[in-house]
């Protein structure tokens, strides 16, 4: 028989869950008022029960050439049982006083999950 002190030991042992890079960058929003850019992405996941999805610029040592900003898009995924259905995620980011060499976003979820969408594009 297992004791109730082993039992705990085990569970405090178990990290939570890791972010994970989303699979699939759905759509981007970008709007820019004063001088602040907010960037809203809507991502696919495998299953439900995703947490805490981040967006996340990425810093830079030197400006891209380029012109557009990239960020990650990454999720907590379930930690036991989830609907085992595809879902949605959503997450934004607001930068107050966006550099003028900013043309658009590039947002990165898993492999060929990529969206890139340029300032004042629908």
């Amino acid at each position: 028989m297992v004791s109730l002190l082993t039992i705990l030991s085990a569970l405090a042992e178990e990290k939570p869950p890791e972010p994970e890079t989303i699979k699939k960058v759905i759509s981007a929003k970008l709007s820019v008022k004063k001088m602040t850019l907010t960037v809203t992405a809507i991502g696919e996941v495998p299953t439900g029960g995703y947490t805490k999805p981040t967006l996340t610029r990425v810093t830079y040592i030197k400006q891209p050439d380029d012109g557009i900003q990239d960020y990650t898009f990454r999720a907590v995924p379930p930690a036991g049982v989830a609907t085992q259905v595809i879902s949605q995620v959503e997450a934004s980011d607001v930068w107050e006083s966006v550099p003028k060499w900013v043309k658009g976003v590039r947002i990165h979820g898993a492999g060929k999950g990529v969206l890139v969408k340029m300032l004042g594009e629908k």
